[in-house]
């Protein structure tokens, strides 16, 4: 299979909370205007139960010498590099899921179809207690839209076979899968998208 990787990507895991990225990890933010502010960088985890202060997912970057805090905004980031031990590197950018939002997503792999990846927390409560727990939500785009489309999300409107049927509906490669397989885990999520990556690619080199 070959695939059109954008960027060398880390979902050796494929588990977004073995991640550190939501605290002060190495890395660097490359801005709009070329420049790269490197330290030690932190985003924010999105909660599915409570509104953040602007809705802004503001970027934090901490100079590792003084302590010096720096905070960037969608306008300003073109791409967050988060270095992970061992050489692994994660890739992040700001990805539009309404006309006039953008929230921090994992770049996980690319091609006609792009598939954004990240974790969100969500707050459940027992008899007694309440507890915080991470889920994993995916977002695809295609070359020249201008929105992602949401693919699996903590809160579901419409379950991921709908959604991804839907979305892949002219790769009956990918619809077949869809239909006789039930798709759980994040690394069959990415072989559908790369499996319908390959499907188009396969089409356009017969035209």
């Amino acid at each position: 299979m070959k695939r059109n990787i954008l960027l060398l990507l880390i979902f050796y895991s494929m588990s977004f909370m073995s991640f550190s990225q939501y605290s002060w990890t190495n890395g660097e933010v490359i801005l709009h205007d070329g420049e790269t502010i490197v330290g030690e960088i932190k985003i924010p985890v999105i909660s599915k139960d409570f509104v953040h202060f602007n809705g802004k997912s503001k970027v934090k970057v901490r100079n590792q010498l003084t302590g010096e805090k720096t905070v960037f905004d969608e306008n300003q980031v073109k791409l967050i590099k988060f270095k992970y031990p061992g050489s692994k590197i994660a890739f992040y950018e700001y990805v539009p899921v309404s006309k006039n939002k953008k929230e921090i997503f994992c770049i996980i792999t690319t091609g006609s179809v792009t598939l954004y990846g990240r974790e969100v927390a969500i707050t459940s409560s027992g008899h007694a207690s309440m507890s915080v727990h991470g889920m994993d939500e995916f977002y695809v785009q295609r070359s020249g839209e201008h929105i992602a489309k949401p693919l699996k999300t903590a809160r579901p409107s419409r379950s991921f076979r709908k959604r991804a049927i839907e979305y892949f509906n002219d790769c009956p490669t990918v619809v077949n899968t869809l239909k006789s397989k039930k798709i759980k885990t994040a690394d069959e999520i990415i072989a559908i998208v790369e499996t319908y990556n390959e499907c188009v690619e396969q089409a356009s080199n017969t035209i």
